[in-house]
């Protein structure tokens, strides 16, 4: 079974559209949340990952959009987008976002927005992923949250030990217990020049093909145009750079 496992996606329905067509030949598609927040698309890529994925997370930001976090916690961007997700998201659709979960398992791999610890806020970083990987039970977990491909494997007296992401380098898996982050769809890792100066220095949307009997995971890369993107954020006051 081949699995394609993203996260992320944060309202940029160009970049989610470009996995999703990377993706078209895998047997399932997973996705960790953070559908909303900080793009200017809430409902098209909400609806293309109700629509597609058979596991569908809610992330933070998500949380946002059904109220049941305060948008402030989320930063100016994050909180504009929100409520933008609040104007166009349906009664209906919002019932759906409220009744996902930040947590999931399924063929036998533990899957969470952010941490097994802390499925909503914690992120994964070299500093806990031990403590995460010991709170873990699948052989496989899966992590969004940080934006950041990564890959933790566990080792001696509780530790982890970060393997490096090459992408479309398959990483063999074996019999140990792992924690991987696929990388985000459509938000860049944090960059010091801001979030669609990084976006624009992507321009590739990242997501793990995951093959659970051969035991590999393989990250991938789905070029796309960002330009559209922030024209309709300029447009709906969600990016005031010049």
């Amino acid at each position: 079974m081949r699995v394609a496992v993203f996260g992320d996606a944060h309202a940029h329905a160009e970049a989610l559209e470009a996995v999703l067509g990377a993706a078209a030949d895998a047997d399932e598609l997973w996705s960790l949340g953070d559908m909303l927040g900080g793009g200017p698309d809430p409902a098209r890529a909400l609806r293309l990952t109700r629509s597609r994925c058979r596991v569908a997370l809610v992330g933070n930001h998500d949380y946002g959009a059904t109220g049941s976090v305060d948008p402030s916690r989320l930063g100016e961007l994050g909180a504009r987008s929100v409520e933008l997700a609040r104007e166009q998201l349906t009664e209906e659709e919002l019932g759906w976002l409220r009744r996902r979960r930040p947590a999931a398992r399924r063929e036998g791999v533990q899957c969470w927005h952010g941490s097994p610890r802390n499925p909503v806020w914690e992120f994964v970083g070299p500093s806990n992923a031990g403590a995460c990987l010991a709170a873990q039970r699948a052989p496989i977990g899966l992590v969004g949250h940080t934006h950041v491909a990564s890959a933790w494997a566990a080792s001696a007296g509780g530790r982890a030990r970060a393997v490096a992401v090459r992408v479309d380098e398959p990483l063999e898996l074996g019999d140990g217990k792992w924690l991987l982050n696929p990388g985000a769809v459509g938000a860049p890792a944090p960059s010091p020049l801001g979030w669609w100066a990084g976006l624009d220095a992507q321009a590739a949307a990242l997501w793990l093909e995951l093959d659970l009997e051969a035991r590999t995971a393989t990250w991938r890369r789905a070029p796309f145009d960002p330009r559209p993107a922030r024209e309709r954020a300029r447009a709906l006051g969600l990016d005031r750079a010049p």
